[in-house]
């Protein structure tokens, strides 16, 4: 297979796949990143620590369930009903936002929106190796975060206009509409493999079968012969996605506080960051094939201390810009090779198991991350713009346990 692309089929699945990537980042920006949360903040007064519990409270029950579906997922072999289910759940709730003018009503359907998207990702990149190659895994990964960001610039300027005109509420439908239309080629098309279980999904949800599936989980999480380096590549991802889940959930906040901008002057910075995730993905997903994935996920790492410090103490527009290119090409990075090493620690027949294991690792950080910050600002609010300072500096501390527990997992990839 060269370059992933050996026959106009093969492209056109991938494609479809890389799509349901473009599809979720309409979610992932305008209502966890942008819209919601400062509909929340900014317009209806609502602290950030309320916010962060909110979507702490749904990334509990996706931390939970997360591995069992994965590891059911495995032993099926049926990965696309819960994706058809879990993705139409968030698209649903996604567009009930704002409806209701109760706040604690409207953080309850940020939750269950939130539960469903991000818990869809489980089957989503399981599906991967029904179309990529382990040797393009960096390369397919890459294309399909590539695509999310292109989502994100889709999202910015379809969105602008409604934001500037009718405010945040106003964009909760259309972001719901726009995350139906563009994820529907992977759930039409994108196929679970030939060998199914026929047993289905229910014959496993029994207390002995759950009890089963966590004593594999354990199993697969903490054998070190059998999986060398799945345990730091744990432990080093929840230590880095605690600093990168709160600077994706309050990047917006922290530009408007802390930079000084404006509305079209926030999206104006997101939209040219967002260009440079776009590059980061498609380089990172190349760099790793041929130099390794964990040698380049420790590069990203080195780069994250080197945004926060940066972005803690810049005092002028340029140095916005350029700080904003480097958070791109890095948070690109970040989830494209973060995918490609999970893969290639494990035989294709545990994919399942470790997404689940890697996404509760990601939802449990993702619930400190955003405690952590929320309260941090909560109790630096006295300051002001300093207090959002102190609290993006903070992050460093996350990341130098990450990239030390990063290190220690085995180089058995080509380079240097």
């Amino acid at each position: 297979m060269k370059l992933g692309l050996t026959s106009l089929k093969e492209g056109f699945l991938i494609f479809s796949w890389a799509l349901y990537d473009l599809a979720n980042q309409f979610f992932a920006l305008n209502i966890v990143s942008l819209y919601f949360v400062q509909w929340l903040t900014l317009e209806k007064k609502v602290p950030d620590v309320f916010y962060g519990i909110s979507f702490g409270v749904s990334t509990v029950f996706i931390a939970l369930l997360a591995p069992i579906l994965g590891a059911i997922s495995d032993a099926t072999g049926r990965r696309k009903p819960p994706l058809v289910f879990l993705t139409l759940l968030s698209i649903v709730f996604t567009m009930f936002l704002g409806v209701k003018e109760s706040i604690f009503l409207n953080l309850v359907f940020f939750a269950i929106a939130n539960f469903g998207c991000s818990t869809a990702t489980v089957f989503y990149n399981a599906l991967m190796v029904n179309i990529a190659p382990r040797n393009r895994l960096g390369l397919i990964s890459g294309l399909g975060k590539a695509c999310s960001y292109a989502g994100a610039i889709l999202a910015l300027y379809f969105m602008k206009p409604v934001v500037l005109e009718k405010g945040y509420q106003a964009t909760f439908l259309p972001t719901g509409i726009l995350f139906l239309i563009f994820s529907l080629p992977c759930l039409m098309f994108v196929k679970d493999s030939a060998t199914l279980d026929k047993r289905g999904w229910l014959w496993f949800f029994k207390k002995d079968k759950i009890i089963e599936i966590f004593a594999a989980l354990r199993k697969t999480a903490f054998n070190v012969s059998a999986f060398p380096g799945l345990l730091d590549f744990l432990k080093a991802e929840f230590f880095g996605l605690c600093a990168v889940n709160a600077v994706v959930l309050f990047m917006s906040v922290y530009a408007r506080k802390a930079f000084g901008l404006d509305e079209a002057g926030v999206i104006r910075l997101i939209g040219f960051s967002t260009l440079f995730a776009i590059a980061g993905s498609l380089l990172s997903g190349f760099l790793s094939d041929y130099l390794g994935h964990r040698r380049c996920l420790a590069a990203v790492f080195i780069l994250w201390i080197i945004c926060f410090a940066a972005g803690a103490f810049a005092k002028n527009q340029t140095l916005y810009l350029v700080i904003g290119a480097l958070v791109g090409i890095t948070l690109g990075g970040t989830w494209v090779v973060s995918r490609s090493l999970a893969i290639d620690l494990v035989p294709s027949g545990r994919i399942g198991e470790v997404f689940g294991l890697f996404n509760l690792v990601g939802y449990v950080s993702a619930i400190v991350g955003a405690i952590f910050w929320g309260l941090i600002t909560l109790l630096l609010n006295r300051f002001g713009e300093l207090g959002y300072r102190i609290a993006l500096f903070s992050l460093v501390a996350f990341m130098i346990p990450g990239l030390s527990y990063l290190l220690r997992i085995p180089v058995k990839e080509k380079g240097f």
